[in-house]
């Protein structure tokens, strides 16, 4: 999961839909929110399903994320593609099923700040296709929140007073709770001894937001195979050809050229990209020329 910037919202709607403008589609907005404030629950449901303003914002959420998902980074042509409310619109429950805002963040239902653009994979309640566990992925309605947290109430559209327990690609801090492996698996960055919170908000990410499916899970392990060749390539020119220090220099040059290329915005699973790049970092005694890249990442 890449952190999604959000901050030029307004002006990279205005750049892609020529015929009105960000304000304007506010507007409207606005004026379904106070239609559906007089409604009832089964009047809400019904009012959505033929009012899905949200649509409108498809192109400009794709753009801030790369044509990406915005919780998998899986490219925007693995599966279909949904506007997904990050706080539930009609029901919330939390991580065992049990609900706790029967109506949902039914205020924030036309609320740009509240949209996610989402695979199916993760917006649908679904099993793994590819394996014979009964474990079901999707978010749904699902929106934990940490025992004891305050809930938000009606037309706060902040929400700043609850704590929630699934990632936000909004959060910076969010994105560096989950990790990658060799193998493409997921797993949070933090053990529970190391801090029980950030380690509960990986594990029901990696569940609601299905991270673990396995088709995901084989790209992700061909993103970090083609970043193990890159090194591997140049290492071993370092290693056993006998460069000189200018062949070296350049053939590092060329091997970071192609590692940024891997993290940009565009480039599916880049955060696995990144996780690689820790991990060989570390080993200075045989990877020591790597020590600078972070530094120019995207």
């Amino acid at each position: 999961m890449r952190h999604i910037d959000i901050s030029d919202f307004e002006e990279t709607f205005n750049k892609l839909n020529t015929g009105t403008t960000f304000k304007n589609w506010l507007d409207v907005a606005n004026q379904h929110l106070e239609n559906i404030k007089p409604l009832d629950a089964k009047g809400r449901s019904e009012y959505w399903s033929k009012n899905n303003h949200w649509r409108g914002l498809y192109t400009t959420l794709s753009e801030l994320s790369g044509h990406k998902c915005w919780y998998s980074e899986s490219p925007e042509n693995s599966s279909e593609w949904e506007i997904e409310h990050y706080r539930p619109k009609a029901q919330s429950k939390d991580e065992n099923g049990v609900v706790i805002r029967d109506d949902g963040y039914w205020w924030l239902s036309f609320h740009w700040k509240n949209f996610r653009l989402a695979g199916s994979l993760v917006n649908k309640l679904r099993k793994d296709r590819f394996e014979n566990g009964l474990e079901v992925y999707g978010k749904g309605n699902y929106f934990p929140l940490i025992q004891d947290s305050l809930i938000a109430q009606p037309e706060d559209f902040i929400c700043n007073c609850e704590s929630p327990l699934l990632i936000d690609p909004i959060n910076p801090s969010d994105v560096t709770l989950i990790s990658f492996d060799s193998n493409g698996d997921v797993y949070p960055t933090y053990s529970e001894e190391e801090n029980i919170i950030n380690n509960k908000k990986a594990v029901l990410s990696i569940k609601f937001y299905g991270l673990d499916h396995t088709p995901i899970q084989r790209s992700r392990n061909k993103i970090w195979q083609k970043c193990e060749t890159i090194i591997e390539t140049t290492n071993n020119f370092i290693k056993h050809h006998k460069p000189t220090q200018l062949q070296i220099n350049s053939k590092i040059s060329e091997c970071y050229v192609e590692l940024v290329n891997l993290t940009k915005k565009t480039e599916p699973y880049t955060m696995v990209v990144k996780c690689f790049i820790k991990e060989k970092s570390k080993d200075k005694d045989n990877y020591p020329w790597l020590e600078n890249i972070n530094a120019v990442l995207q």
